[in-house]
């Protein structure tokens, strides 16, 4: 497509400096769109003027939004996860779906093992604790991150990433991954092909795999029960892969010994969700990607995937979805 002839719409409050200069030199017009913006509000802005693309973080992308859009050739994801966007739709229209595969990787592994350190020496509690005046060295007894089993769902970018900010701890490693190829599988680590099989055997589940029909609530209440009593869950996905009820229910009876989530169910979830009335949880607003580094390479990839779908340049085999 030629310079000056692209509208766009960014579905984000700010982006990075250098996306915005990409957009700049290649002329484009660009339409901002809050984060949250409701399906409403991103149907009248396509329907301002004919849209050639969307930058989107999390308003839903609807056939009511492509109706409204009869010229929109591609849909960009900042991020990973595209569960707010109509792929198959997408498809029949010949829109292209693309996604920034990797680009926050680092960040999101970051946050893991800094989450399963945190409930694994019961910081939560302990900071809590400490704030209300008390010096409470004895009442949580934390265990080592180094020596533990630790069974990663998903090993895709963000897992494999995981598993190499893990090496140094010694950690006995084994993933699930139904999609993963076996050339694929990081040196050093087991590989499983029964969910079941990697609860039972973990003392930590790190969850890093896309929400799907398939992984939608994966870890409901028999999926807690098989997990020893004492074992620690990280969510750092999607909240919908975790029944949180089930959760909650697995953590008051002391089954679970602590957990951490990044994304939950609804967000921003309810304030009033018994959730947060548990003691050794840590809590993050799905942030797992929003480093300085990392949202700059997300933002600028995901433009860059405009311009490979209306330039038509070859599109990168790992961002292209459906």
């Amino acid at each position: 497509m030629k310079k000056n002839s692209a509208r766009i719409i960014i579905n984000s409050d700010v982006l990075a400096p250098a996306a915005m200069a990409l957009l700049e030199a290649r002329g484009a017009e660009v339409r901002m769109l809050p984060t949250r913006a409701t399906e409403a509000e991103m149907i009248a802005a396509v329907s301002e003027a004919p849209t050639h693309a969307i930058l989107v973080r999390t308003t839903r992308i609807t056939p009511a939004v492509y109706d409204a859009a009869p010229d929109l050739r591609v849909v960009s994801k900042h991020g990973v996860g595209y569960d707010n966007i109509d792929v198959a739709d997408a498809s029949a229209r010949g829109i292209a779906v693309l996604r920034t595969h990797g680009a926050n990787a680092r960040s999101v592994a970051e946050l893991a093992l800094g989450m399963m350190i945190s409930v694994l020496r019961y910081m939560v509690p302990f900071d809590t604790a400490l704030k209300q005046g008390t010096w409470p060295q004895s009442a949580f007894m934390g265990r080592e991150l180094s020596g533990s089993k630790l069974g990663i769902v998903g090993c895709g970018a963000v897992g494999s990433s995981l598993v190499a900010l893990c090496r140094p701890f010694d950690l006995d490693i084994r993933i699930y991954d139904p999609y993963l190829a076996p050339e694929a599988i990081p040196e050093g680590v087991g590989r499983v092909d029964v969910l079941d099989e990697l609860l039972e055997w973990a003392d930590i589940v790190t969850l890093h795999c896309p929400l799907t029909e398939e992984t939608d609530r994966m870890i409901d209440a028999a999926a807690l029960a098989r997990m020893r009593k004492g074992t620690f869950l990280v969510n750092a996905g999607r909240g919908p892969l975790v029944d949180d009820g089930a959760l909650v229910a697995a953590l008051e009876s002391g089954h679970l010994a602590g957990a951490a989530l990044d994304t939950f169910v609804v967000e921003p979830p309810d304030p009033h969700h018994p959730l947060w009335k548990q003691k050794n949880v840590v809590f993050t607003p799905h942030i797992g990607g929003s480093t300085r580094q990392s949202l700059e390479r997300v933002a600028v990839q995901a433009v860059e995937n405009i311009f490979y779908v209306l330039d038509g340049t070859p599109l990168p085999a790992k961002c292209v979805v459906g």
